[in-house]
């Protein structure tokens, strides 16, 4: 028990580094095939994501994060689902990220953001 919730804060702690915006973070922890789906509908990969944050990032985590949760679906694949709410606006999505271990590290290979109106 005690491994799975330190391996669920270990991914949250990673979710949450990016959701600061800082380009660092970005370079480091984006696989170089990632792919997000946006909640614009958009579809972004690496590059256009490395163009859309900046060095210093956000002084605090734009989101409340709940119903985190913790898949593994093979040794060096996780899928992660969670719930956001934005603190300036109350907006809502649904999240789904894929992370993959390469090169000795957890990369983010994946991630999708739906609007909803509640959870």
């Amino acid at each position: 028990m005690k491994e799975l919730e330190a391996r669920a804060a270990n991914f949250l702690h990673l979710e949450k580094t990016l959701m600061y915006g800082r380009l660092d973070d970005f370079k480091e922890l984006l696989s170089n095939d990632f792919v997000e789906f946006g909640t614009s509908g958009r579809m972004y990969n690496k590059e256009m994501q490395l163009d859309s944050v900046d060095t210093k990032g956000l002084a605090a985590c734009p989101f409340i994060i709940k119903n985190f949760s913790v898949q593994q679906l093979a040794p060096t694949i996780v899928h992660i689902t969670y719930q956001t709410e934005t603190i300036d606006n109350g907006s809502r999505s649904n999240r789904s990220s894929i992370w993959k271990y390469e090169h000795e590290k957890w990369r983010l290979y994946f991630h999708q953001g739906t609007p909803t109106i509640s959870f």
